[in-house]
């Protein structure tokens, strides 16, 4: 990339095998993001997309409001959640459509140490992201208008799939087979999620894929479903933004330090021809370094909140685990099933614990099912329970389940 022009600004995103940025027709890659912005001219500035790695998505109903309400909504829901305080993380909503109560919505929610960490060999290197946006929002946007599409790519040496409705995202996950072809089953069993979640409105109408050697994996699963062999190209323009409020605020500190710096570097030029002047200019000096040692001091306490939020947050981490999440526990429920007469009627979930009633052709069968969840291995997580089946009149069996896990810490 040769431009130098500061108006220029370099989009930086995940590549097959790394990071890639991309200015005025000029790309340059690298393993690491420090490794790319270290091939950058200086001036240039940057914006991030941030990987499907570092963000998290969940799905609710919210009654109907204006954006704003949305967000406050959302983000009470989102504190209930997830493990981490609202300072601790940010987000965006995917207003998906009408729903019986109001309006369907996805969160993408970008935890800060992961933004921290992506975002910090830019920072570093006196270039902080201008604009931050979620590489798997940016891809969906370039489907508008194009149905119901499942999109699949190669994003940091790992798969990832998702599926985009009209432009939006309303859905998105990371294969386990990295660094391999994904599995049909592995693509199936996605699908499925998906379409337990509610995310599907309709069968899917269009399929692209990065990797040649990956099409047939998807017509496999897909039969009549056109599939293109295509590069996964995100849209240019930036839709939502993760840069927390903080950052910014930091960065007009630092252009303001920066002018302050300036001017008093033309002061001291002058000042020096002056010996006396210069001498008032050092007092100066003495009085603004006590004055940052009291700053400092009146910082600590902050500093210390800070720690010990992270503390808590390391605490916590162990809780956050894809074999929680509602989609990967209603995947777990539905594939012990197999060949059985099993119907789920209810199914209730919470922070701690899931509940779910069910009917069984007979008491046998209720009990064999309760018996595989049990030995489910995603499920391991969780304290299986179930009473005695109940006889209906129609002689089917009706059972209850309940699965509850405690996070570390909690009282028993």
């Amino acid at each position: 990339m040769k431009t130098r022009n500061s108006a220029v600004v370099a989009q930086l995103a995940p590549a097959p095998e790394g990071w890639r940025a991309e200015a005025a027709g000029g790309v340059c890659a690298g393993a690491t993001i420090a490794e790319v912005c270290d091939k950058l001219p200086s001036g240039i500035g940057v914006s991030l997309l941030l990987p499907s790695s570092a963000i998290v998505t969940e799905r609710f109903v919210l009654p109907e409001a204006p954006r704003e309400d949305l967000l406050a909504m959302a983000q009470l829901q989102l504190e209930k959640l997830l493990p981490y305080t609202a300072e601790d993380f940010v987000f965006d909503l995917e207003e998906l459509g009408p729903a019986e109560e109001g309006v369907r919505v996805l969160a993408v929610t970008v935890p800060l140490a992961e933004l921290k960490r992506c975002a910090e060999p830019l920072r570093a290197s006196g270039r902080p992201p201008a604009e931050v946006g979620v590489f798997a929002v940016q891809v969906a946007r370039s489907f508008a208008g194009q149905g119901v599409v499942l999109a699949l790519w190669l994003e940091c040496s790992s798969p990832v799939l998702m599926v985009a409705v009209d432009g939006k995202l309303v859905w998105l996950e990371g294969l386990l087979t990295e660094g391999a072809a994904p599995d049909p089953t592995e693509i199936e069993r996605s699908l499925l999620g998906a379409e337990l979640a509610g995310a599907l409105p309709g069968p899917v109408t269009l399929a692209r894929v990065s990797v040649p050697e990956w099409v047939p994996q998807v017509r496999e699963v897909l039969p009549g479903v056109p599939v293109e062999d295509a590069a996964i190209t995100p849209v240019a323009e930036i839709s939502g933004n993760w840069v927390p409020a903080s950052w910014s605020a930091e960065e007009q500190g630092r252009q303001q330090q920066g002018r302050f710096v300036n001017r008093l570097q033309w002061a001291f030029t002058a000042y020096a021809a002056v010996l006396a002047l210069g001498f008032g200019w050092l007092a100066f000096e003495k009085k603004k370094v006590g004055k940052m040692d009291s700053e400092i001091a009146d910082l600590q306490p902050k500093v210390e909140l800070s720690n010990a939020r992270q503390t808590k947050w390391r605490t916590l981490a162990a809780a956050v685990e894809p074999s929680r999440f509602l989609v990967e526990i209603l995947h777990q429920i539905a594939r012990s099933i197999g060949a059985a007469d099993i119907r789920i009627t209810e199914f209730q979930m919470s922070t701690k614990e899931f509940a779910f009633s069910g009917e069984a052709a007979n008491v046998a069968e209720a009990i064999e099912y309760v018996g595989r969840l049990r030995k489910e291995p995603d499920l391991g997580g969780f304290k299986i329970d179930s009473p005695n089946p109940n006889i209906l009149p129609n002689e089917r069996a009706q059972f209850r389940v309940s699965g509850r896990v405690e996070l570390p810490g909690a009282r028993r």
